[in-house]
């Protein structure tokens, strides 16, 4: 249910695009091109090799660390260096609720934007049309 819900709200084509640039909230880009985008149980998020991703736009925080050399986890997490501080997981393990691939990077959808600053996700217009049906529903004699 969740997944399609999702689907729904995604304004990105599910398979990649080399040539569109995608940004954080700030403006900031963080992408050029992307490989697909993914449906899983904890949200979408789009997926970047490493030619994608502008890695210099990139940090470890301090207290991810630990990350590099634990065996046990299943992603590296990274940040962006602008003032949103979008998250950034880059995939070391498979998992049972997405079908994320080792060696990729992942950020979620809700935290992208367009070049022309239009977010990625349509939640507002998802919410009008339930708020229109609602006074539809209402008007019914």
């Amino acid at each position: 249910m969740k997944e399609k819900k999702y689907r729904d709200m995604c304004l990105l084509q599910e398979i990649g695009i080399n040539n569109v640039s995608l940004h954080t909230k700030t403006g900031e880009m963080i992408s050029l091109g992307y490989e697909r985008v993914v449906f899983g149980k904890r949200g979408p998020y789009v997926e970047f090799d490493k030619y994608q991703i502008q890695e210099k736009k990139l940090y470890i925080p301090s207290n991810q660390l630990y990350r590099l050399s634990d065996p046990k986890v299943f992603y590296i997490e990274f940040r962006s260096t602008d003032q949103s501080n979008t998250m950034v997981y880059y995939q070391l393990r498979n998992v049972a609720y997405a079908d994320y691939k080792i060696g990729y990077f992942y950020i979620s959808l809700f935290d992208l934007h367009k070049y022309t600053g239009e977010s990625c996700t349509r939640t507002m217009d998802l919410n009008l049309e339930i708020a229109q049906n609602f006074f539809e529903f209402d008007n019914k004699e």
